[in-house]
């Protein structure tokens, strides 16, 4: 299979004999690709001349673009230069600035049987080197890939993160497409060669490699198209998520290859400093998919005559996952762009994880979004009940149905024993898209993959995810591990944190946590909240790029000594009348001071222990209104 043009002996996968140069046929759930190499070549083949994805500089202008041909070529052209360095098996760090060399670099591990291994940039966001640090000891890798400008601008750092001396770095953009591409020797690899390395966005702990092969992720990219249905030569797909990220790398970079489709891709800074890049894009789309953050960004930075101004007609699915969905911001987004044509029934709430490749559950589609009023207390009991509309109630979102292909059980955290249905337990997946464990890991392998549910057959992934299902919909609770229980009564952070949001203007929304710490005697709830960026700082940023450096203006919180009082009041007494419980402190922090994972997570476990090593400076207000800061945690405890 080696030269410039895949033959349509090089295809036997799929029906040769029924497609032509030029047509495609989507394959079935059971999808007939044996591998994601044979999927790039076949639609090489199929549609040489056909846009596969497209890179837009600064978020708007086209930057570059790559045909299924060319991309079949790079892939071979940096494949056959591997091949000098590594044996298939070995591992390889993607290391790449926003950009279509992704591409080149991850399909060219593909197409040497090397293992690649998604990460972010160095330069990419706070955290980053440690992370890289983590993933680089789990995955032993024995290359770095990056472009030469990369490699050479974070020389140093790399140097001191991949400290393996054996490690050789590759710059993928230098690597001339012929005569390598010529070179290229397909590997021996099948179905249940390993693929990838999808390492967790750490909003648990440790990073940790999830192993995926090419069977693994062929059959989620089914589970994908079964839902999403979509139409070769129409379906164009936009992303502005990390491409290291598991929604960003499946269903921006592999699942337009599966589907015969075009990707036009855009930095997220470029998004996050003006999300209406993304909304313009997405003019031209059928298929996108993001985080509930990145709708309510959408929602404070775009105004009334902008929406107007859109035309999101096209649009049929906008898939929303990655971390809980909210019911409120479900519907704002649906309100606020209608006048822009865009239907309620294009969001589709959904749910999945990097351990079973992505996705788990959504839909049905096309239908509009599924919210249930439970009773709060109930749900403290670990039941859902439902009451009507305008009693005391926590507003849950159906994260659709579990898709054909998967099992989902929903267990008692402990005994692993099945709840009856409406009961709140630990979400359980079984199906042909659940990895095969942990690299390098085998204690957490044991744990969390190939678990027995008594009565049940097969074996199950435990998710770590609290949820149930109601009337056919999975409803997405919590973390087993982030439940607070105050009193015998359980306490979801994500409902304690939309409390915190709604409780002053001053705070910014959707950058809470909600923490509980034992003090040795009892559990006791912490409130950590950044505050809004400052008063009459570019207030021209609903239309213009955002300096995501904002300060915080002390003057925007309140006036004199008593501003930090009042807002930490106002949460206490938000907390306190929505939940039955008083916070045992309230912590103020400028933006930008909490951590959350790429995908938006909050990290929990991290603010823990960062709020009780006294790592937190919260803001205080000054007499005369000036900031200052004092060490949160540590005994610290505001007033």
């Amino acid at each position: 299979m080696s030269g410039d043009r895949v033959e349509p002996d090089g295809v036997s996968g799929v029906d040769a004999a029924r497609t032509r140069p030029g047509e495609t046929r989507l394959p079935e759930l059971s999808s007939s690709f044996p591998t994601l190499t044979h999927m790039c070549r076949t639609r090489a083949w199929q549609l040489p001349g056909r846009t596969s994805h497209v890179f837009l500089r600064d978020g708007e202008r086209p930057l570059a673009g790559l045909t299924y041909a060319e991309l079949d070529q790079r892939a071979r052209s940096v494949a056959a230069e591997l091949a000098r360095h590594a044996q298939p098996g070995d591992r390889a760090l993607l290391c790449y600035p926003p950009g279509l060399e992704f591409l080149a670099g991850f399909f060219g591990c593909l197409y040497a049987g090397v293992i690649a291994v998604p990460t972010a940039g160095v330069a990419e966001g706070r955290g980053a080197t440690a992370r890289l640090a983590a993933i680089a000891r789990s995955a032993t890798p024995r290359l770095l890939l990056s472009t030469a400008d990369f490699l050479a601008g974070n020389a140093t750092r790399l140097a001191e993160t991949v400290s393996n001396s054996a490690v050789v770095a590759v710059a993928t953009d230098r690597i001339s497409a012929r005569p390598p591409a010529r070179a290229w020797t397909e590997p021996d690899i099948d179905a249940d060669t390993i693929a990838y390395l999808q390492y967790s966005s750490g909003s648990t702990g440790e990073p940790r490699g999830v192993v995926l092969t090419h069977r693994q992720v062929l059959h989620n990219l089914g589970v994908l198209a079964e839902l999403l249905r979509p139409r070769p030569e129409e379906t164009s797909i936009v992303s502005w998520l990390p491409l290291f990220h598991d929604m960003g790398l499946v269903a921006a970079v592999i699942m337009p290859v599966f589907a015969a489709s075009t990707a036009t891709l855009m930095s997220p800074t470029a998004f996050l400093r003006r999300p209406l890049r993304w909304l313009t894009a997405l003019q031209r789309a059928e298929v996108t998919a993001t985080p509930n953050f990145a709708l309510d960004l959408c929602l404070r930075r775009t105004t009334e005559q902008q929406r107007a101004q859109l035309d999101l007609r096209r649009v049929r699915h906008v898939v929303v996952g990655a971390e809980p969905v909210r019911a409120d911001t479900l519907e704002r987004f649906a309100s606020a762009f209608a006048p822009s044509g865009l239907r309620p029934e294009a969001l589709v709430p959904a749910y999945g994880l990097a351990e079973a490749t992505l996705m788990v559950s959504g839909g049905p589609t096309p239908a509009p979004p599924v919210c249930c009023h439970a009773s709060p207390a109930a749900l403290g009991r670990d039941r859902i009940e439902l009451t009507e509309p305008g009693t005391p109630a926590v507003r849950l979102v159906g994260c659709g149905q579990v898709r054909p292909g998967l099992r989902v059980v929903i267990v008692e955290p402990e005994s692993l024993r099945p709840r009856p249905p409406g009961h709140v337990g630990e979400v359980c997946v079984a199906g042909g898209s659940v990895g095969s464990g942990y690299w390098n890991a085998p204690e957490a392998t044991a744990a969390t993959f190939g678990v027995t549910v008594p009565g049940v057959a097969g074996a199950f992934l435990r998710t770590g995810d609290l949820g149930a299902v109601v009337d056919g919909q999975l409803v997405i609770t919590g973390r087993c591990k982030d439940v607070i229980v105050i009193d015998g009564h359980n306490h979801y952070p994500s409902d304690i944190e939309r409390t915190v949001a709604a409780a002053h203007p001053a705070l910014r929304p959707g950058f809470q946590i909600a923490v509980s710490v034992d003090d040795g005697q009892r559990e006791r709830v912490v409130v950590l909240t950044e505050l809004s960026t400052p008063a009459g700082a570019n207030r021209q940023s609903d239309v213009d790029e955002v300096d995501l450096a904002d300060g915080v203006d002390p003057t925007d919180v309140a006036d004199g000594a008593a501003g930090w009082t009042l807002v930490s009041a106002a949460v206490r007494a938000a907390v306190l009348a929505q939940h039955g419980i008083a916070p045992h402190d309230v912590v103020l922090l400028p933006p930008g001071a909490l951590p959350f994972t790429s995908s938006g997570k909050p990290q929990r476990f991290a603010c823990r222990r960062a709020y009780q090593d006294g790592g937190f400076a919260r803001v205080r207000l000054g007499a005369a209104g000036a900031a200052e800061t004092a060490v949160a945690g540590s005994g610290v405890v505001g007033p």
